[in-house]
């Protein structure tokens, strides 16, 4: 891993400035943020990747810190307790070369050593606030100061707004992710099953499956219709018609996340209503900029597919119409996108303001993520959908508005499954640059 460790001070020194003033503010005298560990399986001596505390993330941007505390006192360099067992199980966590400069480090061996070097340090203060992951940390200090909400609010809401050194992460994220998107589409081309474009998409990225910022989807004909498909069947279907990509890649803990959707037979019925979708997605994003409110859009994402439903005669009629009727809802049953970062549902995504008042989704749209108001370095999805979901179109057969549904063409779909379009944007100080598709323009050429 490596990355420019100017870029990565400015990015600490801006961080230091941020938790001295939310510490001051909230009495705080110092915070201990554990990088958490790994939970076992039940009745097991294994367990899942390790994946650290966000909050820590934010810090050390790497993965190999299992067991590693760091405190952070104001006016103080930050202390990293870094815990590096003599193990011959497995390869212990090594110290990376950037961290020697960036913290006052305290390497330990022993969990249980480190834990105590940690509480004795923290018990010569007054209040001190640990945030991650409750139990990590227990030793000698009062459960009442883990994850206090009001600091915890104040930290979710300045999260949203990316350093240049963050997006420089989710930017190469992006990169990595749309090379395995174009060998994964390669292979559908070729006759690949779902496990087949799952492999070339992990070897094309350079991931390991257990590491990728989600499960990859991979979805082949009426799965695309399933919005979190979790298998990768063995076998191509014999009527392949259609693939749908949900996958990213990390680095440095930062994610992407990008969905591409494509047709068996280029130039298909289906094929028209993807390049459909893909107009209206682009129309979307560049509506993207600073002051924006994301709840419009995603009011404008519903009149842009009921669009695209009107125009390929899937309703008889208008596109208002389908809007105004909810008929748009049965084919997009999620939100138009989210916040983007170190998770890829990155946190603070409704929060109005760092004192933790909420701005709720409007009721006709419960699953929206992000409804704050649209800021600059803000890093989001902008990522519609149009589905064949059973379920939901049996709800629409019975209700009123189902009259103007072209039921025979809805059917003549539903092998298909559906079909999403999913971009990571930044947002700029005048608008928006789409990280996704300037990172597929970079790898075409």
């Amino acid at each position: 891993m490596s990355f420019d460790e100017t870029e990565y001070q400015n990015h600490l020194g801006q961080l230091t400035r941020l938790w001295e003033r939310l510490l001051a503010e909230e009495a705080f005298e110092a915070a201990a943020l554990p990088a958490g560990r790994v939970t076992m399986r039940f009745q097991d001596d294994l367990g899942p990747p390790f994946v650290p505390n966000p909050h820590f993330a934010w810090w050390f941007p790497s993965d190999d810190c299992e067991s590693s505390v760091l405190v952070l006192r104001p006016g103080a360099k930050p202390k990293l307790y870094f815990h590096s067992p003599d193990d011959f199980w497995h390869k212990p966590p090594s110290l990376p070369g950037w961290a020697d400069s960036a913290f006052a480090v305290e390497p330990h061996g022993d969990r249980n050593e480190l834990q105590d070097a940690v509480a004795k340090e923290l018990a010569a203060l007054g209040r001190v606030a640990v945030v991650g992951p409750p139990g990590a940390l227990q030793r000698n200090l009062p459960l009442a100061r883990i994850n206090p909400e009001a600091l915890t609010n104040k930290l979710f809401f300045a999260r949203a707004a990316k350093t240049p050194f963050e997006r420089a992460r989710i930017r190469e994220a992006t990169a990595t992710s749309v090379r395995g998107h174009i060998a994964a589409r390669d292979a559908f081309l070729g006759g690949g099953s779902e496990f087949d474009l799952l492999m070339a998409y992990l070897a094309a990225s350079s991931q390991e499956d257990a590491k990728v910022p989600y499960p990859c989807i991979i979805a082949l004909n009426e799965h695309a219709g399933v919005l979190h498909y979790q298998r990768y069947d063995r076998e191509r279907p014999p009527d392949t018609r259609s693939f749908l990509i949900d996958a990213g890649a990390k680095s440095c803990g930062y994610h992407s996340d990008i969905t591409r959707t494509y047709s068996a037979t280029p130039g298909d019925a289906f094929d028209e209503l993807v390049e459909a979708l893909d107009e209206q997605q682009q129309q979307l994003w560049q509506s993207v900029r600073p002051g924006a409110s994301y709840v419009e859009l995603e009011e404008r994402m519903h009149l842009a597919v009921a669009t695209v439903l009107a125009r390929s005669g899937l309703v008889r009629c208008s596109a208002e119409a389908a809007f105004e009727r909810e008929i748009s809802d049965a084919f997009v049953p999620h939100g138009l996108g989210h916040l983007l970062g170190l998770q890829t549902h990155d946190v603070g995504g409704r929060l109005a303001n760092e004192n933790g008042e909420v701005v709720e989704p409007p009721k006709r749209f419960p699953k929206l993520r992000y409804t704050r108001p649209i800021e600059p370095d803000h890093v989001i999805t902008v990522e519609p959908g149009l589905y064949f979901i059973p379920t939901l179109l049996e709800k629409l057969a019975a209700s009123d508005a189902g009259a103007d549904v072209n039921w025979p063409l809805v059917k003549s779909f539903l092998p298909c499954g559906g079909i999403r379009v999913e971009d990571d944007v930044w947002v700029t100080e005048s608008g928006a640059e789409n990280l996704t598709r300037t990172a597929f323009t970079r790898a075409a050429a």
